[in-house]
């Protein structure tokens, strides 16, 4: 092994250029002396294994931006051999050891691979400009490097990374024609619909990115100035429109084209609980995708179905099947990962996963429940019965013209919870409760499903459609999904919130809203409900005053509730 590395070294396998800092000085152990493991013994050759370890690089790229990284080359047998590449790209405030564990665990499968961090991130130069056009033309400067500098197969290279990684990753495949596909977990299609998912700005996720990022990062002051502004109420319609624009280079779902015209192989991994990237975005991007695709749908928060996995190495059902993605498509092993159903979901309120053809997938059905109003409390001689204390979803149209009417002044008890600690609980199976009976009526309103006779198995994205007429040019809904139990305590299943900011006051307009993706099991017995108020803690105010909006129901234009199934 000393000669072989003498020899490769000698030939000009050196981290010199695009350029590095250092050079690689693998050795072997020498006799007598101790090998502890590659974080002790970085630069030696591993004596069980041939795998080599070098960290504290530092890559300069196209404008002289210096990056840190570390890599891990595997067992080398001759002077030319050629190894497939997987590049792995930080999440938001990690740094370039992130996913050292799965990386050592590659190159012992005969992966080199290289962890860095991108610009702005620990001690890598340059600003944190979310993704920019500089973050992307890194990614080229890293493949040139390592066309250069490591035994590389050219033909089979790949990128990687969780959250922030993962953004950049699907960008670099894009933009790149020489990585030949992607593994991207936890990431964004459209960092647009994050930032305005209907027209309402997550708050708590927002300010948690931006909070945490001098913690190891130099953030562009232009993110902080856009933070304010999405927090504003009052922000200008041009300002958002600015603000859109500034997103839309960002968001790979925008970038689709450039991928399907090569057809590149694209692995993707979604958690129904996060709420800093939902997975709805992702979905619509997986369903554009012509060439090879996989999706996992996960239970859990942000990155937490796959981050010890990625850090530890440790058994990880997310890594294991992208590890089967790489050897597929960079080995060319025929492991039958390709001929599997493309999406591989987990079911979040269970412990079994299932298997969809693809996305959309003609086994989900549309169930369709007409919401009838509440109105005002009243006693009615058709059923001798007292109505107006909740609403109803019924499966055949109703035939009442009346208005709910719902004000701003104060929260109602359905919430999705504590910000970040209710996604991290949903992500074990704790999910929110609520009674629906107790939301005040002057804040919210509940619409009761009738017991179901059987399991629904809820697979989707629930939608719900709604006239509303705002009192002001601002207003807010929220509308929460409950699992509603026979005492009448409910989990929440889904949510969603939208919101209006230059509406015409007085003027009903059609309110179409998309819940956030989810795979639940309703039991037998159990009902949905749907409760409607005005705020949540998890999102930015539509208005700095109380504001008051009318949800208006008449036959001719029936407000509904769709749920995707699964028989």
């Amino acid at each position: 092994m000393s000669k072989l590395w003498s020899a490769l070294l000698g030939a000009g396998l050196s981290l010199s250029a695009v350029s590095a800092s250092a050079a690689i000085t693998c050795q072997p152990v020498a006799p007598g002396e101790a090998y502890t493991g590659y974080l002790t013994s970085p630069g030696k050759i591993n004596p069980d294994n041939g795998t080599c370890f070098v960290n504290k690089l530092s890559l300069t790229t196209h404008d002289g931006v210096k990056l840190t990284a570390n890599i891990f080359l595997p067992k080398i047998s001759s002077p030319d051999q050629k190894f497939p590449t997987i590049i792995m790209v930080n999440s938001w405030v990690c740094p370039d050891w992130e996913y050292i564990g799965q990386a050592y665990k590659l190159a012992k499968d005969g992966y080199i691979v290289i962890e860095y961090a991108s610009r702005g991130w620990w001690k890598s130069e340059g600003i944190t400009s979310v993704a920019s056009p500089d973050d992307i033309k890194d990614v080229s400067d890293i493949v040139d490097w390592l066309g250069a500098n490591v035994p590389v197969d050219q033909a089979n290279i790949a990128i990687s990374g969780i959250s922030y990684g993962a953004g950049i990753s699907i960008l670099g495949l894009a933009r790149e024609p020489r990585i030949k596909t992607a593994a991207a977990l936890s990431g964004w299609a459209s960092l647009e619909e994050q930032l305005y998912f209907q027209e309402t700005t997550n708050k708590s996720n927002l300010n948690l990115l931006v909070g945490v990022a001098p913690i190891a990062g130099k953030l562009d002051p232009e993110v902080k100035v856009l933070q304010a502004d999405l927090l504003n109420p009052d922000t200008t319609q041009q300002r958002a429109d600015e603000i859109r624009a500034w997103a839309r280079p960002r968001s790979p779902l925008n970038e689709i084209d450039k991928i399907n015209a090569r057809r590149a192989p694209v692995f993707l991994s979604k958690n129904y609980s996060d709420e800093m990237f939902t997975p709805n975005s992702t979905l619509d991007m997986f369903s554009q995708l012509q060439g090879p695709k996989k999706i996992l749908l996960n239970k859990g928060w942000h990155a937490t179905a796959e981050a010890l996995g990625a850090l530890l190495g440790t058994d990880n059902y997310i890594y294991d099947q992208a590890h089967r993605w790489f050897d597929y498509w960079l080995k060319g092993k025929d492991n039958g990962i390709v001929a599997e159903p493309q999406v591989d979901m987990a079911v979040g309120n269970g412990s079994t996963r299932e298997r969809l053809a693809t996305w959309p997938d003609a086994t989900v059905k549309n169930m369709t429940y007409y919401i009838a109003p509440r109105g005002d409390v009243r006693f009615q001689l058709d059923c001798f019965c007292t109505k107006g204390i909740n609403g109803a979803l019924q499966t055949s149209p109703s035939g009442l013209i009346l208005n709910d009417t719902l004000s701003s002044s104060g929260d109602t008890v359905a919430t999705t919870g504590i910000p970040l600690v209710s996604e991290l609980l949903s992500g074990v199976g704790i999910f929110p409760i609520a009674a629906p009976a107790l939301v005040n009526r002057a804040n919210g309103v509940v619409y009761n499903g009738p017991k179901l006779g059987n399991t629904l198995k809820l697979r989707g994205i629930p939608k719900v459609q709604l006239q509303m007429r705002p009192a002001q040019a601002q207003a807010q809904v929220i509308t929460y999904l409950y699992d509603v139990d026979e005492f009448g305590i409910g989990k929440l299943i889904t949510h969603s919130a939208r919101s209006v900011h230059w509406a015409t006051p007085g003027k009903t307009i059609s309110f179409p809203m998309d819940f956030h993706m989810m795979s639940y099991d309703v039991p037998k017995g159990h009902r949905l409900s749907l409760v409607i108020d005005t705020k949540d803690p998890h999102y930015a105010a539509a208005n700095k005053t109380d504001f008051k909006l009318d949800l208006v129901f008449n036959a001719s234009t029936q407000a509904t509730l769709t749920i995707p199934y699964i028989n």
